[in-house]
């Protein structure tokens, strides 16, 4: 028993030292985004978590190696070969080590190579060759290296021991956040008006308008909303506040841009600051009762700092309980036990976590990794059933056709026949943001996967249509149809976020139906998403608050003119929230046909005519200097403003 323990031992520590290692490396990276809205105090509980659970993982893979070395070991004293567990830890340790200094050279000094299969056999072929000899060369030196590695175990193993009461500490043994409770007070419900419509605010996350055929998109992707849009009134030129969820859901919500509501980040568990200045709560002290059905949790109203303004706002997680995926299976534990309460709860299965790549290559699921909008829409329905008070409103904020572009039976393959279930693993995700030009074929054919899946979004949206109508919830009832932000597969770029802000990313969706509107209408005037929230309170009929910094668009419902005025699209990502000036991102700006992207850090200006040019394929920058000028003054007369406000802040 003692020679088992003490074999098991030594393979434990290797591995818990190797992980450690990893963790830190990556604590260290991580702490350089965390900090931008988050203090370190904040962070800790985060590292204590993590190191907690990455131990639990040591734990097992150790066991895992344990037991094979201990195969491998019995197996070569029956054929003679004198090969250790010793042995093999220190291949896999050479291999871990060769592996990741092949992998970040072949990154940072040949990164314009492209990553074949080829290649990949290749790398690891020579890795495993190398690692191999080495092992050969210092296999008598294991002994030496378990000494050396022997104060690493002790120090990353009180830290462990230390972390354990930290974490209990911050989950269970602190007060309730004190700041929601507040803007619950403060969002007492007021007698109802009856008379007052309800709202719907249905969301499709990442939905580009330049892919719909509602809006003039070459592909019937959305057959059933252009035939609802007919006595509906669709805004054809509507700009996303950001390219991402997090700031573009805030705007929509409070009414203001990013340079003032600055939530720039992306955390998923907690706000940057809690916004009592929102639209549910506006909502609530006139009377409504409101509800948010949430499925992305970076959009969750408890993320946003907004869960006062709401009488029921299911955590994203209830939506994940019948999941076959094992990170959501994980992220929804620890969403249960640690969401509230400590920053970056899901850090062991974040996506740039090796863990998570373990986890999704050995999943159970591969056919379907985004909730599916019926479980949304079917626990509203759930609700209405029990006759909730009216006037009420409703928000959606539903996953697809966010990626991975998982279109169920009869929808894959509908736009593109030549595409194989088989690849369905190496083909579900878009390319990793920047791609090169040859690459383009198959940024193409993952558009077909994300067009396909706006194909469902259509039949999901019908379903719940039919669904209100079958109820008689028509009658008296807004609903409005949008999207937080697009996702781009042109300009060498695929996905969202990042540093761009071309239309694929930024031209949303904005289509409003009014109870028994009967005649349709084009409003081709450009129009922002902090336009929707004071839209809302004028067709409910009560003024908006100044700190709105939107307009109403119902006189364009009327039939009636208003000004044109210039839209901003920015992505602050790379700045600190709160007090810190803005420095770093990208601003666009629309003024007319034209459209003006600045990026701040590289001082680079792109100008284009979208009327003649909607593909923002040609600069006009050098050739129409006085317009581009003009247009980047307005940009940074705005971002003064905004930098202004922020110190006055302080």
């Amino acid at each position: 028993m003692t020679s088992i323990i003490t074999s098991y031992w030594k393979v434990f520590r290797l591995i818990f030292v190797m992980f450690f290692l990893y963790l830190m490396g990556d604590a260290f990276f991580r702490w350089d985004g965390f900090s931008y809205y988050a203090t370190f105090s904040e962070f800790l509980p985060a590292v204590a978590l993590v190191s907690i659970l990455w131990s639990a993982v040591a734990l097992f893979t150790a066991m895992v190696i344990w037991l094979g070395g201990s195969l491998l070991e019995w197996l070569c004293r029956r054929t003679g070969w004198k090969i250790r567990i010793e042995h093999l830890l220190l291949f896999i340790s050479v291999f871990a080590v060769l592996g990741a200094l092949a992998w970040t050279g072949k990154r940072i000094i040949w990164q314009r190579l492209p990553t074949t299969p080829q290649l990949k056999l290749t790398i690891f072929l020579a890795v495993t060759v190398t690692s191999l000899f080495l092992t050969w060369i210092f296999r008598s030196k294991t002994a030496a290296l378990q000494e050396r590695i022997t104060p690493l175990v002790w120090l990353f193993g009180i830290w462990v021991i230390i972390s354990v009461p930290l974490v209990a500490y911050q989950t269970w043994g602190r007060q309730a956040d004190t700041t929601d409770a507040a803007s619950r007070e403060i969002s007492a419900p007021s007698v109802a008006d009856s008379s007052r419509p309800n709202i719907i605010l249905v969301i499709f996350d990442t939905l580009t308008a330049l892919d719909m055929s509602v809006y003039g998109y070459e592909r019937p992707t959305t057959p059933f909303i252009s035939e609802w849009a007919e006595t509906a009134s669709v805004f054809t030129r509507t700009e996303a506040d950001s390219n991402f969820t997090t700031p573009t859901t805030t705007a929509f919500m409070t009414g203001k841009r990013s340079w003032t509501h600055q939530t720039y980040h992306i955390d998923g568990s907690k706000p940057v600051k809690n916004y009592t200045e929102n639209l549910p709560l506006v909502l609530k002290e006139n009377g409504y009762y409101n509800m948010a059905f949430v499925v992305n949790p970076y959009a969750s109203p408890e993320t946003l700092g907004i869960s006062g303004g709401f009488e029921i706002a299911d955590p994203p997680v209830a939506f994940y309980v019948s999941s076959n995926n094992l990170p959501e299976i994980i992220w929804a534990a620890l969403y249960r036990l640690f969401g509230d309460k400590i920053r970056l709860h899901d850090w062991i299965v974040k996506e740039d976590f090796i863990l998570y790549r373990v986890l999704e290559a050995v999943s159970l699921n591969v056919s379907e990794t985004t909730v599916p909008p019926e479980k949304a829409f079917n626990r509203f329905l759930d609700v209405l059933d029990n006759k909730p008070p009216e006037p009420f409103f409703a928000w959606f904020q539903v996953l697809p056709p966010h990626d991975p572009y998982l279109p169920p039976k009869p929808y894959m393959g509908m736009f593109d026949p030549s595409f194989e279930m088989r690849s369905l693993k190496s083909q579900r995700r878009a390319p990793l943001h920047e791609f090169k030009a040859d690459e383009q074929p198959k940024a193409d054919i993952i558009r077909a996967r994300y067009d396909e899946f706006i194909r469902y979004c259509d039949k999901q949206f019908e379903d719940l249509i039919t669904q209100l109508k079958k109820r008689d919830k028509l009658k008296n009832t807004v609903i409005i149809f949008s999207s937080d932000h697009g996702e781009s597969f042109e300009h060498n770029f695929a996905g969202h976020g990042g540093p761009h802000l071309y239309e694929q990313l930024t031209h949303v969706p904005f289509i409003i139906k009014e109870p028994g509107q009967k005649e349709g209408q084009l409003i081709n005037l450009m129009v922002e998403q902090i336009d929707i929230p004071y839209t809302i309170l004028d067709l409910i009929g009560v003024s908006a608050p100044s700190w709105m910094e939107g307009r109403s668009l119902v006189p364009l419902l009327r039939g009636k003119k208003i000004p044109s005025r210039p839209v901003f699209s920015m992505n602050f990502q790379k700045n600190r929230s709160l007090s810190h000036p803005i420095t770093r991102g990208t601003i666009a700006v629309h003024d007319g046909d034209y459209k003006l992207i600045h990026y701040l850090e590289k001082e680079e200006t792109l100008l284009f005519n979208l009327k003649e040019d909607p593909d923002e394929l040609n600069n006009l920058f050098d050739r129409e200097p006085e317009t581009g000028q003009r247009l980047l003054n307005l940009l940074q007369e705005n971002l003064k403003k905004a930098n202004d406000k922020i110190s006055q802040k302080e």
